[in-house]
This record gives structure tokens, C-alpha cells and sequence, in this order.
């Protein structure tokens, strides 16, 4: 699929959680700036899209704000420079208004932030929904959207069995695709902190591969698409990474064994 990514800096997010890095919200420019320059860009451009996909943020928070960032790719839509939109969001930021919404704006893709099933671990990671807000979510999404599950692998008082729970309760939920990402420590992040003070301790690189691996092995026997294990490799990344099982080359090792 060729798409185009945007990044929306924290748009419409009402928290930070524990793992979130300020700093890159800081470096990166103001949302509305870049809907404009994405816009200006497809304008000119000959290409077609499969999708413009929306990242970061949570641009469901709002009905005036969602209806903000859509709004002017509806031309695209209609003269096919664009064949569908991808967004991502959280799992409470979903309803039936918000739903409608995004049918009637051609929005054919919806990825949340579920990251874990364990309400406790969602707690300490400053997430602030629960295990019944994906499962809510869920229900309105699926049949009407490719959803996609955005997972975590380390977060905050997590055990094996929050682990395995969360790959098993995904395949039986069974989303359109995946995205599973082990967690690592940032600058100027809560998650810093707390490793520092030694109330966090990450995994380490033969644990992330493990359970990586397994959760991998899992979601492609259950017929549920992988789009990425692992953080991609960049200048940020190398620049802002405090601690945690990270290598530009994750996915290939997690995908080399199978």
C-alpha cells in the first residue's frame, strides 16, 4: 500500500502517559501545520494514495477537531488522488457520534492505543482507560473499519501472565492487524524517572525477542496482520533513548526465527 504518513502532535490529547516523550512533541511542528503542508503537498502531487494516515495524538477526542483534520482531504476522496484515511486514536475516544463521523469523512482505517489488557498495568502507565473501553471500542469498530491494535511489550508493573493475556485476548478478539512495540525509556519521560529511582526496570533485549516473538507467531496463526514489531530505526530514537531493548533491526530478528 503506498500512504502517506502525518504526524499530529498530541492533538488532542487530555494526558501523558508514563512512556510519552515531551521532547518530541517539541521538535515536532504544530498539527495544523502539518495538515497544511500534507494538503499542498497531495495537491501537487501526481501520485495516488491508498491512504493518509494520521498519526500521534487523539484526534477523536473532539467531534470539531476530527472534522478539523479531515475535512480538507474530502476532495482527494471524491476525485480518487486518495482512496481512504487512517487514524489513529484511543480506545475511550470512541462513540457512535464519533463513528459516523469517520464513515461519513471516508476514513477506512482505525488503529487505537490498546497497549495492554491488565487495567493495572494501564494504570501505572498513566493510561487512563480500561480493558472494557477496548472491548467497547471494538464492537463499534469491527465490520466497519480495518482496526488495528497498537500493543506494548514492558509497560509498568507487568508480568508474564499480563503478557500472555494480552496476545490471547487480542487473537480472540481478532482485530484486522497489529502493531506490537516493546518499551523503552525516552528522555524527559515519567518512564525515565521512574527507571532512574529504580521503580522500572525494562526488559531486556533476549525478553523483548521472546515475548516478541511469541505474540508474532501468535497473530499470524490467527490469520491477524503484522505491520510492525518494534520501533523503527532514526536519528531521534538514537538521540533521546535512555534504556530498553532496542535495535534498528528488531522486527527482522523477531520475523528471522519463525
Amino acid at each position: 500500500m503506498r500512504i502517506y504518513p502525518v504526524f499530529l502532535s498530541h492533538a488532542g490529547c487530555r494526558q501523558r502517559c508514563v512512556f510519552c516523550n515531551q521532547r518530541a512533541a517539541e521538535r515536532i511542528k504544530p498539527w495544523k501545520e502539518s495538515i497544511e503542508e500534507t494538503f499542498h503537498y497531495i495537491q501537487k502531487s501526481n501520485l495516488v494514495y491508498d491512504e493518509i494516515a494520521f498519526y500521534g495524538g487523539t484526534p477523536t477526542s473532539s467531534e470539531n477537531l476530527l472534522k478539523d483534520i479531515l475535512q480538507p482531504f474530502q476532495t482527494f476522496l471524491k476525485i480518487g488522488k486518495i482512496k481512504g484515511i487512517r487514524i489513529s486514536t484511543r480506545p475511550d475516544e470512541i462513540n457512535e457520534s464519533i463513528i459516523q463521523i469517520l464513515v461519513d469523512y471516508g476514513v477506512s482505517t482505525v488503529e487505537i492505543g490498546v497497549e495492554s489488557f491488565s487495567d493495572e498495568v494501564l494504570r501505572l502507565s498513566k493510561r487512563d482507560h480500561t480493558e472494557e473501553d477496548v472491548k467497547r471500542a471494538h464492537e463499534l469498530l469491527k465490520g466497519r473499519f480495518r482496526e488495528v491494535f497498537q500493543l506494548m511489550v514492558g509497560l509498568p508493573g507487568e508480568t508474564d501472565r499480563h503478557r500472555e493475556e494480552t496476545i490471547s485476548k487480542t487473537v480472540s478478539l481478532k482485530p484486522w492487524g497489529v502493531r506490537y512495540f516493546p518499551t523503552l525509556v525516552l528522555r524527559g519521560t515519567e518512564l525515565q524517572k521512574m527507571y532512574e529511582s529504580g521503580t522500572y526496570q525494562p526488559l531486556s533485549m533476549e525478553e523483548a525477542l521472546y515475548w516478541s516473538r511469541r505474540a508474532y507467531e501468535s497473530f499470524m496463526a490467527a490469520g491477524i496482520a503484522v505491520l510492525q514489531i518494534g520501533l523503527h530505526s532514526s536519528e531521534f530514537l538514537s538521540e533521546e533513548l535512555v534504556a530498553g531493548p532496542y535495535c534498528g533491526n528488531f522486527g527482522e530478528l523477531v520475523r528471522g526465527v519463525m
